[in-house]
């Protein structure tokens, strides 16, 4: 009875604040937008709970690439697509839009004091610490790591399509290729052996291998309620709260939080120790270590921050990369002639390897495959793994459009004024299907408009860290590893494309793309069967056709 009357008190002291909140703030209702199905819910169920996208896609075709949409109790939010809107939020005025506080303490419950839950000055310093560990040579030293975790995953298929007595089997892909990038992460980043391919029993492993779907799959309308009205909570009882409240999902998270944090601990102190000796590797981590023990005083990491970069690195390294392959295979098995063409131009590459004498792709080999690396980006900009992000304006201020924008009065505007504390969603997926920027086909899949001339440099507008694209993000905060990730993806697709062919299933085709932070596969039908995406693998024929 009382936790309820403390429940029913705290609603209505969040409601009452977002009244005056609302009733003080310069209006945004110039801005078009869907109309709101719910005063309570506003049309976050709209945006949330339907495959990732949908949405965005939507409100994109009716309104335009800045949305005004309702949050709880009619609290107005902007969604942005606009390119150059987004690049004075994302790479010009980083610090005028920061994280959601709110959004900041469940990313401390993701991943500690991290460079994912900092902002501003604290950012800035952890990633000048981090940077070193992923250059441009030191990811590129990491392939014949990322090589032989794609041989140890096509070990596995050849033998599970051999056991099954048959010319191929069914495989949820993406569950193996989780495994390979837990393997590729570990020894890359931390010179540590799961061996998930193998057994896939690792303590680490094992605690993370669902954690997004088991922290953020399915939200109900009250859960996605109090992600938004905790806005409201002031930020020291919100974090009692994540740190302390009861609920299976607060459980699992502190769970693993535990399980992490000690091993953290055991490998910064191990890798602490062989520096001092001069013994260190090259790993990622070990470089960062030994950027913090280089560094200034001010500059250094706390104890805090050093562990929470270990759970940062695991988070943003494993799941993202295993979800991006596999949407990639699944757009191979959608398209059989661009999944012939891509095999053929890695067996041409693997012949010339060949000719000179020798066993294994470079980076050379892979950067003179244009057709592959056609594929990949296309995938990244058709399948963003982090469809969206959070930002809030710090101040009031005018953020410029790229075309104008038709207002509630029938007015053409060609900037907006944004109110101090206006909660703005980024919509990555939206901006990446923007047909300005890549064709009238921007909703189909297409490699080609990277060869032929619609994708030209010239003609887009400078954001985004890999081909003007958002999927890892843009600026100041944009992800220091995705250089490691596009050539883990080269890796692997160049390696299993070679040897095996993909192929729809019908359960593949009610695969949908389901929000939890990452977009993850699930089935259609079958969402409490958790993520999957099973698809039909056999051995490639010798001459390539499909």
């Amino acid at each position: 009875m009382i936790q309820s009357s403390a429940v029913v008190g705290l609603a209505a002291f969040i409601l009452v604040y977002a009244l005056f909140k609302r009733s003080t703030r310069p209006s945004l209702s110039m801005i078009r937008g869907p109309p709101s199905p719910s005063f309570v819910f506003g049309n976050l169920l709209e945006l949330f709970q339907r495959p990732v996208g949908e949405a965005d896609f939507s409100w994109q075709s009716h309104y335009g690439n800045v949305v005004r949409f309702k949050s709880v109790f009619g609290e107005d939010r902007l969604l942005i697509a606009d390119p150059k809107a987004l690049r004075k939020i994302l790479n010009i005025s980083t610090d005028s839009y920061p994280k959601l506080p709110n959004y900041r303490v469940l990313g401390r419950m993701i991943t500690g004091k991290g460079i994912i839950w900092a902002d501003g000055e604290d950012h800035a310093r952890q990633r000048s610490i981090m940077l070193p560990g992923f250059g441009s040579k030191e990811c590129k030293a990491f392939l014949p790591i990322f090589r032989d975790c794609a041989d140890s995953l096509s070990i596995k298929w050849m033998e599970t399509i051999e056991s099954g007595n048959s010319q191929g089997v069914v495989i949820n892909i993406r569950d193996w290729l989780l495994r390979g990038a837990f393997d590729a992460i570990g020894r890359a980043v931390f010179d540590v052996q799961f061996n998930a391919i193998q057994d896939d029993s690792h303590p680490v492993t094992k605690k993370y291998k669902t954690f997004f779907d088991d922290i953020f799959g399915l939200p109900s309308a009250g859960q996605l309620f109090m992600q938004a009205a905790s806005k409201h909570i002031p930020v020291g009882i919100f974090q009692w709260l994540t740190d302390n409240g009861p609920g299976a999902r607060l459980a699992r998270a502190r769970d693993v939080t535990n399980t992490a944090t000690n091993f953290a601990k055991e490998l910064v102190q191990e890798k602490a120790a062989a520096l001092l000796e001069g013994k260190g590797n090259t790993d990622a981590f070990t470089l960062l270590i030994k950027a913090n023990m280089d560094a200034n005083a001010k500059k250094r990491l706390s104890d805090e921050e050093l562990l929470a970069q270990m759970r940062t690195l695991l988070i943003a390294g494993y799941e993202t990369t295993a979800n991006a392959t596999s949407w990639i295979l699944l757009e191979l098995a959608r398209n059989h002639k661009v999944q012939s063409r891509l095999r053929d131009e890695i067996r041409k590459t693997e012949a010339t390897i060949q000719a000179r004498g020798e066993q294994h792709l470079t980076m050379s080999d892979l950067e003179a495959m244009p057709y592959l690396s056609a594929v990949i980006k296309e995938g990244l900009r058709f399948h963003p793994t982090v469809p969206l992000s959070l930002r809030m304006a710090g101040h009031d201020d005018i953020l410029p459009l790229s075309k104008p924008l038709l207002t509630e009065s029938g007015d053409m505007i060609n900037e907006i004024l944004v109110p101090k504390g206006t909660e703005i969603v980024t919509s990555i997926c939206a901006y990446n299907r923007d047909r300005d920027l890549w064709g009238e086909d921007a909703h189909e899949f297409n490699p080609d408009r990277w060869l032929d001339g619609t994708t030209d440099d010239k003609k887009l507008p400078g954001i985004g860290m890999y081909s003007n694209l958002l999927t890892f993000y843009s600026g100041t905060q944009g992800c220091i590893g995705w250089r490691f990730a596009v050539i883990q993806m080269q890796a692997l697709l160049s390696t299993l494309v070679g040897k095996f062919e993909f192929a729809m299933t019908d359960k593949a085709k009610r695969i949908i793309r389901q929000p939890m932070i990452v977009m993850s596969p699930m089935i259609e039908g079958e969402l409490d069967h958790g993520v999957q995406m099973p698809l039909a693998v056999s051995l490639a024929s010798k001459d390539g056709e499909i």
